[in-house]
Formats: C-alpha cells, sequence, structure tokens
C-alpha cells in the first residue's frame, strides 16, 4: 500500500478553497477594474468641464466682459483712470481745482493733568451724529484717544496722539473727506483754552468737466469720480493751477487685450473639446476606446455647445468676428477680421459674448447640468460610491466564503490523513509495506 501520510491538509485546503471562489475573484477584479476607470473618466470630465467653466466666468465678470478698454491721459499722475467694457470710446477734458480732504484738528497745549482735572461732557459731531465723553471717566490724553476710539457712538472720528519737539498733542481725525464731514467739538473751557488747531480742512473735491469756470462743475465728498463717465473709475491725485489747460482723458477700445480675451475663450473651448474627444472616443486598431463612448448624456453636451457656437445673438454671431470652427469642431481666431469688426462696432462684441442673454451665460447654464450642485456628474460619483460599496461588500462575502470552504476542506484532509496513517501503521504490523 502506498503512503499516503505525506498529504499536506493546508496545501490541499487552500489549494482547492481557491478553486472554489476563483471565478468569483476573477469576475469582482474586473468589475473593480470598470469601476476605477469609470471613476478616472468621470474626475478627467469633472475636471475638463469645471475649468472651461471658470474660464467662461472670468470672461464673463460684472463690468469686465470680453471687450476690454483703457484710458491714456495728456498728463501723467494727474489722476488715475481704470475702465470697464461699458465705457465707450471718446475723450473727455478734465480741469482738476480742488481735491477732497479729511478734517484733522489738534489740541494745542492740552495735557493729562488738564484731562485729569476736567469735568463735564466733550461733544464730537461730525454729520449730525455726536459721540459724547464724560470728562469725568478720563484721566489722561491716552485714555481719552481710547475712550473715542473704542466708544460704539463713534461717529466716524480717529484719536491719535503725536510727538514733536517733546510736547504730546491730541489730533482727531475724520474717517472720511468732504465737507459734510466736518469735526465739530463742544467742549468744557479747560480742553480748548490753549486752542484747537486746523491741520487740514474739510472740503469737497471739485472738477470741471470742460473748462475751468465754463464746463461742467462737479463736487464730490471723496476724491474718485465713479459716475462722471460711463465705465470710467477717475481717482484724483493732483490740482490744476489757474491758467492750466485742462486734462485730457482718452477712452479707447485696448484691442490687443481684447484679443486676448477672445483666445483665452477659444484655448479654454478647444481644451474642453479635446477633453471630451478622448473620453468619447470610439476606439480602432490604433487608439483606446473612450470610457464614455456612447454615452448618451456627454454626446448631447458635445451638441448643444456646438449648436451655441453656431446661434445668432441679436443678429451676431462667432464667425462676424473671426473666430470659426474648422471639420473636428476647433475653434481659431483671425486677429485681423476681429480687429476690423471693434473698429466698426466694438460694443457688440459683449452683446455676442457677455450679459444674461449672452454666449458665455448659454454655455455656463449647458455646463450647470453637468457639474452643478445637483448636476448629472454629482449623480453619477454618488453611484459610483454606492457601486463601491456593493463592490467592497461581495469582497468580503467572497473572503468568507473562502475561509468556510478552507476551514471545510482543512478538516477533511486532517481526517483523511488521519485514516492513511493508521492504515499505514496496520499495514506495517503485517509486512506490506
Amino acid at each position: 500500500m502506498s503512503d499516503f501520510s505525506s498529504i499536506d491538509p493546508q496545501s490541499m485546503a487552500t489549494q482547492l478553497a481557491g478553486y472554489d471562489v476563483q471565478a468569483l475573484k476573477s469576475q469582482l477584479k474586473t468589475q473593480q477594474a470598470r469601476l476605477t476607470a469609470q471613476q478616472t473618466a468621470l474626475k478627467s470630465l469633472k475636471s475638463g468641464l469645471s475649468t472651461f467653466r471658470t474660464a467662461l466666468s472670468n470672461l464673463n465678470k460684472t463690468n469686465a466682459g470680453m471687450l476690454k478698454t483703457s484710458a491714456t491721459m495728456s498728463v501723467e499722475n494727474m489722476v488715475s483712470a481704470t475702465t470697464t467694457s461699458d465705457a465707450r470710446k471718446g475723450t473727455y477734458n478734465l480741469f482738476i481745482e480742488q481735491l477732497a480732504s479729511a478734517h484733522q484738528v489738534a489740541f494745542d497745549k492740552l495735557d493729562d493733568s488738564t484731562i485729569a482735572s476736567a469735568t463735564g461732557n466733550l461733544d464730537i459731531t461730525i454729520n449730525n451724529k455726536t459721540l459724547t465723553i464724560d470728562m469725568d471717566k478720563v484721566d489722561s490724553l491716552s485714555s481719552l484717544a481710547k475712550a473715542i476710539n473704542g466708544s460704539d457712538d463713534n461717529p466716524g472720528v480717529t484719536a491719535s496722539l503725536v510727538r514733536s519737539g517733546g510736547e504730546v498733542r491730541l489730533m482727531l481725525s475724520s474717517d472720511n473727506s468732504g465737507a459734510e464731514n466736518e469735526i465739530k467739538l463742544t467742549a468744557p473751557p479747560e480742553i480748548t483754552q490753549g486752542g484747537v488747531s486746523t491741520l487740514t480742512q474739510a472740503q469737497d473735491s471739485v472738477v470741471w468737466l470742460g473748462e475751468s469756470g465754463s464746463g461742467l462743475r462737479i463736487t464730490g465728498t471723496t476724491n474718485t469720480l465713479k459716475d462722471l463717465i460711463d465705465g470710467v473709475t477717475i481717482d484724483l491725485n493732483q490740482t490744476h493751477k489757474a491758467g492750466d489747460s485742462p486734462l485730457r482723458i482718452n477712452i479707447g477700445i485696448d484691442v490687443s487685450e481684447t484679443t486676448s480675451q477672445v483666445n483665452s475663450f477659444v484655448e479654454a473651448y478647444n481644451t474642453m473639446l479635446s477633453s471630451l474627444n478622448e473620453l468619447t472616443a470610439s476606439g480602432s486598431s490604433s487608439s483606446d476606446r473612450g470610457a464614455f463612448a456612447g454615452d448618451a448624456g456627454i454626446s448631447s453636451l458635445r451638441r448643444e455647445l456646438n449648436e451655441m457656437l453656431r446661434t445668432s445673438i441679436e443678429g451676431l454671431d462667432i464667425t462676424q468676428f473671426g473666430v470659426s470652427a474648422d471639420k473636428d469642431g476647433k475653434l481659431k481666431l483671425d486677429n485681423d477680421k476681429l480687429k476690423e469688426k471693434l473698429t466698426e462696432d466694438p460694443g457688440k462684441l459683449n452683446t455676442l459674448f457677455n450679459g444674461s442673454n449672452g454666449l458665455l451665460r448659454k454655455m455656463d447654464k449647458s455646463l450647470d447640468k453637468y457639474v452643478g450642485l445637483n448636476g448629472e456628474i454629482k449623480s453619477r460619483e454618488e453611484t459610483n460610491r454606492r457601486r463601491e460599496t456593493e463592490l467592497s461588500d461581495r469582497s468580503d462575502k467572497i473572503s468568507t466564503r473562502y475561509d468556510t470552504a478552507y476551514n471545510r476542506y482543512l478538516q477533511q484532509f486532517t481526517r483523511m490523513q488521519s485514516v492513511l496513517q493508521q492504515m499505514n501503521n496496520t499495514a506495517s504490523m503485517f509486512g506490506l509495506v
């Protein structure tokens, strides 16, 4: 009789239990690989669409659309000017008679001992709002400054201590410029008896649109003019002298920056389209099949965006501004044609691309169905997470099945090994082995 006692129950149990779950593990591995590929592709799709959507948002900001304008001045540094897409081409003359300033006063010969001995109230009024300080509760210049700055009733004044020639003086500064923000004081006699010096007058800015004395006189509480010219913000820096010629401000189209904006749209669209093409590729003998090949939802998005590019908005389309598509759907820009159109009627670029009815907003709305908070991609991500949990549970069940089979086979082969050992021992007694 042959000696079967050399059988290893653990090896046999491992091998046979592995056979029991081999098909299930192979199927699970395939499903996990497919899910991983889908998750990777979905992440790539989300990134591509989100990047394009961000580009659309940057090109469609309020008062900062595709059209870029600029301002040039006949004299440098007198003003600073910024423009938006709403600015219209033109030349404007500006004579700056006076800059707006904030009121500043300083108390003369006021020291800690005077503060400590003062009684009554110190009233500080700005633009009909009054702060009342009880002088019995302060005992120094420093504590008075803290009481003013820390009060909830502060009308818009800042107290500070300035030091000069060994003396410390209390200074009050209005937080806002303009004549209406003049500081008015009502104080005990001992507080003002040393005198109150005006360091800076509270005054409005005075500007003439056109010639000084004959143009349109404009006053303001600040040195920033926001509503004088549509789409132009002017910060006043210097004043003119009597007899000076007005400052000439030229508002025009910044063709270079506008071209860059349109190019940004073209490049962002082409990058997004390349990503979609790769993910939806049907595949061939020389190229891989995309993870979303044949996906109806993604195909619908491509068609929708492509149709928008060919849609007319208020009689305008992208071809009029030098943008066209090749046979693969990729966009390209004819700079000369764009420049020609900007020369003719620059405002129409914003009409086509920007605003509530513009191309950029329409595209963004389409993308929202996919990358929005409740969009298609989020729904697919949630489905994949559920699928991932299911596969994880299935993996646990396969492991449990393997363990059960392993223990069963181990018991069987252990008993078999014991029986064979007994048979070999018996055969040996009779000289049969």
